[in-house]
């Protein structure tokens, strides 16, 4: 999960990008499926719901962002992007 804050001169621009962003990140490779969601009570604050086929796609994927996939995402936001990754807790 990727939980961003626009700035508030961004609550339209910004997720519009963001959404746009999203495309290429469904296409890269083992990207099984993104979600965007939004905050009902903060219209600033959002959350890229990701579920990659491995961690070693995810982490190829965050190799690429940083390099020839980076983007301009930052610009748009009052804070640094967390990023949370989840796995799939043993069932009892």
């Amino acid at each position: 999960m990727l939980d961003v804050h626009f700035a508030a001169d961004h609550l339209v621009d910004g997720p519009a990008m963001f959404a746009e962003i999203l495309k290429e990140t469904r296409d890269f490779a083992g990207c099984m499926r993104v979600d965007l969601l939004a905050d009902v009570a903060d219209p600033a604050h959002y959350v890229a719901y990701e579920l990659w086929e491995s961690n070693e796609h995810d982490l190829a994927y965050r190799a690429w962002r940083q390099g020839e996939g980076a983007t301009k995402l930052r610009d748009v936001l009052d804070r640094i992007p967390v990023l949370t990754k989840f796995e799939t807790a043993v069932q009892s």
